[in-house]
């Protein structure tokens, strides 16, 4: 509300002197330049959307407030398509991504280049919550995930191999410092560095890599990003195995999932 305000003062638009589409402006020069003293742009869709959906509250603030919303000012629609972002990967890219986790050079990140992608794609986690786990935290047929979402999560057969595969070579890597770290995901690099925790930054270079790997290019402006599209491929494996959407968004953190009027589910679910 105040970004909106600020961008209001800085057209010289007196209260209640508003214009029809001064939302719609506000959110389309937003995108281009980003939000007034804030970031410079341009901004992604969904961060919009998620800014859009929050001004909608401004409308019952003012009514409680006194001073009413200008009857003829627009609520914008979604200026960007819902679901373009809601796309699972197929299940024959999945296997080529694994595939192609087998062949990156330098072949020692293979075996951490495969854990990570089936955290991301099997279980469903974003890339901060795999980065942030212990090796304590793989409890064979659950994961605890930590952060400020703490639960457990189910793995799956897949999931459960990988990690088991993974676990020696991790404790050979925690070997090469003084003092082992007990992150589960340790950097296999040949210099300093090794055996000490992956970082995000590291993590997100590592699936760049694997986008380029496999060839993907953007396309427009839909999140088209291959770790969005990853956890709702694990998203879609949940649901096919039976469990219901509060749980699977529990798990995933996908709140979104349980926002979804029937009828209008994510594509390929």
């Amino acid at each position: 509300m105040a970004r909106f305000v600020r961008w209001l003062a800085a057209r010289g638009r007196p209260w209640p002197l508003l214009e029809a589409g001064d939302l719609r402006a506000y959110l389309l020069e937003a995108g281009e330049r980003g939000f007034p003293q804030g970031t410079p742009g341009p901004l992604t869709w969904s961060t919009l959307e998620r800014h859009r959906s929050a001004l909608r509250h401004l409308w019952p603030f003012l009514e409680w407030a006194g001073h009413p919303m200008p009857p003829h000012v627009e609520y914008p629609p979604r200026l960007f398509a819902y679901f373009a972002s809601r796309r699972p990967l197929p299940e024959e890219e999945w296997e080529r991504l694994l595939r192609l986790a087998g062949e990156y050079t330098p072949a020692r990140w293979r075996p951490l280049l495969r854990v990570l992608l089936v955290l991301v794609g099997e279980v469903g986690l974003n890339l901060g919550e795999a980065v942030g786990l212990w090796r304590e935290d793989f409890r064979g047929e659950k994961l605890l995930v930590r952060g400020q979402r703490l639960r457990e999560v189910p793995l799956s057969p897949l999931a459960r191999e990988v990690l088991e595969e993974w676990l020696p070579l991790r404790d050979y890597l925690a070997g090469h410092q003084p003092l082992p770290y007990p992150h589960l995901l340790l950097s296999p690099t040949h210099r300093k560095g090794r055996g000490k925790p992956l970082d995000h930054p590291k993590a997100r270079w590592l699936m760049k890599e694997l986008t380029r790997l496999a060839g993907y290019q953007p396309q427009g402006r839909a999140r088209t990003d291959l770790v969005h599209r990853l956890r709702w491929r694990a998203i879609r494996r949940y649901l096919g195995e039976g469990y219901p959407k509060e749980k699977v968004a529990y798990w995933t953190g996908m709140r979104s999932l349980v926002w979804v009027r029937e009828g209008l589910e994510p594509q390929g679910l």
